[in-house]
């Protein structure tokens, strides 16, 4: 029985330590109104689950740190239940969008909304980002609702050094 008691408690404090660890509230913030304008520009329209089936691959989810809701068996029930969960799917897009350093990809000096497009959309290869009419007049259309900078259809005139 005491051996019982043991491993529920162990059980259980893992399952709260995965989920303290794996997903933050985005819900109501700053970040998710940033979030829903990248969303809205890549698959047209508001939903984020829209946005996570257009967008958010097996292999964008591992790289955006594997954000799970709970603990699972495997990473391809983890991956499908995290695409069922709004949060879930905010942190990934954000994880994957800082996971490369607030990278200025248009050069304007601040790491913006703008900056999380693009990577969003091109990842490592964001710099001066050609958005195109149709993600930025999406993603102009959100911005100007929720008070996040617009975005001109190309962005920056960075000169990329290779190392």
């Amino acid at each position: 029985m005491q051996r019982f008691v043991v491993v529920l408690i162990v059980t259980s404090l893992f399952c709260v330590l995965t989920n303290v660890k794996g997903l933050e509230n985005l819900i109501g913030t700053d970040i998710q109104k940033c979030l829903n304008c990248v969303c809205h520009a890549r698959s047209g329209c508001w939903s984020r689950f829209n946005c996570a089936r257009y967008s958010i691959s097996l292999e964008y989810w591992i790289d955006g740190g594997s954000h799970t809701d709970g603990p699972y068996d495997n990473l391809k029930d983890a991956y499908n239940s995290c695409m069922k969960n709004e949060n879930c799917i905010l942190n990934t897009i954000k994880s994957y969008t800082d996971r490369f350093d607030d990278r200025d990809c248009n050069c304007d000096g601040v790491f913006d909304c703008k900056d999380r497009l693009a990577i969003h959309l091109f990842g490592d290869a964001c710099f001066n980002p050609k958005f195109g009419d149709v993600y930025s007049k999406r993603f102009n259309h959100c911005a100007a609702q929720v008070g996040v900078h617009e975005m001109a259809s190309a962005e920056g005139s960075c000169v990329v050094q290779v190392y």
